[in-house]
């Protein structure tokens, strides 16, 4: 076996030009192939980082049939064996109660319909990046009543600014007009236009007193400790709640869109590293079928003196074996050093208007970053290495049948 993997090394470089580019394709390909999966994977979970920790949270808990009509008639509570629940639970890394509807907010002449989320300032900061989006004044606190936070786009289209009086209008859930005046304490600027547009922040009490709506929540918003994890919280969390009152859901099923996206993307993925894998594949197998036809009288030579056939369908199989390898261990020797630069050092595209607008329509900052995951240089050497065997399977056993008979006959 060793004589054999000293033969098949010794043939692979005799041919140092045609081996030299099979083997830059390889790398090329293998290079290729962890970037992209890197930078996928980086900026899909920055992605739905951002929007998750705008949004949804990784887990939403909803009162029945709240997705479909997202209105103040779909309720649901935070009562204490909830909230004790939610608290005991190491896979929850933190919780909070809102309250969504829609009003308008007015300034002088000027009127702009808004989503008007009711929250609690303790508690969001656990779930979501809202309270560090904060450009000028500050955010909700405690204790404090009839404040409102607004994105910088909609301070704009209003004409305020922190310290202003906005009057808020809206129907309450007993039916009645409800309008009550809120003092702008702070502007926070949104990676979305349409959210930085239409959102405004109030606290849980003056929400819950502004619409009449007592101790109910239209959701309560759960960060998890994995994100990785977070179909497995909302099973678990669905089998203990009563679904009367409460049901669980993932940022899959509140944000759809989202996630055709991550599908759709990954499809298009796939689909590049299949024609890379391919072209890789027809590279192995022409530079081993050539090296096998040249190598004809050669073969026949050393199987009329006696060399089973069985050596020889292993010497060209360790030589696609070595092609392979040594391409797939310089492409990742290329690739990973990369990839991990561009996760300690995303790059900023804010210049760059169209991948600004690209980034907005998910809600999420404009920067690529990348992520090794050791499933994907482990996925791209297995792969490489099964094309290697599949593609040296017909040159190798063509050389291993070939007839000495047949090689004395052309000399």
């Amino acid at each position: 076996m060793q004589l054999e993997w000293r033969l098949a090394w010794r043939n692979v470089w005799r041919n140092p030009r045609r081996t030299g580019l099979t083997v830059a394709a390889t790398v090329f390909a293998v290079a290729l192939v962890v970037l992209a999966s890197a930078l996928s994977t980086g900026m899909w979970d920055k992605i739905i980082d951002d929007t998750v920790g705008m949004a949804s949270g990784h887990v939403t808990l909803t009162g029945p049939g709240y997705l479909e009509d997202r209105t103040l008639e779909q309720f649901t509570y935070l009562d204490a064996p909830l909230r004790s629940r939610l608290e005991e639970d190491p896979a929850v890394a933190g919780f909070a109660p809102r309250i969504n509807a829609f009003g308008l907010l007015s300034q002088g002449d000027v009127t702009r319909g808004v989503m008007v989320m009711g929250l609690d300032p303790e508690r969001e900061e656990t779930v979501s990046t809202l309270p560090g989006r904060i450009q000028t004044g500050r955010f909700l606190q405690p204790k404090r009543s009839n404040e409102i936070v607004l994105g910088e786009r909609l301070a704009q289209v209003l004409q305020v600014g922190v310290g202003d009086e906005l009057l808020l209008y809206s129907v309450a859930y007993s039916l009645e007009s409800a309008y009550d005046l809120f003092r702008v304490v702070g502007l926070m600027r949104l990676p979305s236009p349409a959210l930085d547009r239409g959102l405004a922040l109030i606290s849980l009490e003056d929400a819950q007193a502004f619409f009449v709506y007592g101790d109910r929540l239209s959701e309560i918003a759960i960060r998890a400790r994995d994100a990785g994890g977070s179909a497995s919280l909302a099973d678990e969390l669905a089998r203990s709640l009563d679904p009367r009152r409460v049901e669980a859901h993932t940022w899959q099923e509140v944000m759809p869109d989202l996630a055709q996206s991550v599908i759709l993307d990954k499809a298009g993925m796939y689909l590049m590293i299949g024609i890379l894998v391919l072209v890789v594949s027809f590279g192995i197998f022409n530079t081993i079928l050539m090296a096998v036809l040249e190598r004809k009288r050669e073969f026949g030579v050393v199987l009329a003196l006696g060399l089973p056939p069985r050596s020889i369908f292993r010497i060209v199989y360790i030589e696609s074996i070595l092609l392979a390898g040594v391409g797939l261990a310089v492409g990742l020797l290329v690739a990973i050093p990369l990839v991990l630069y561009l996760q300690a050092n995303p790059i900023s595209v804010a210049d760059s208007q169209e991948m600004v607008a690209a980034f907005e329509v998910v809600g999420a900052e404009p920067l690529i970053s990348a992520k090794l995951v050791a499933s994907n240089p482990l996925f791209s050497g297995l792969t490489i290495l099964g094309v290697a065997l599949v593609a040296a399977l017909y040159p190798a056993l063509r050389a291993s049948r070939g007839k000495p008979v047949d090689v004395l006959r052309s000399l």
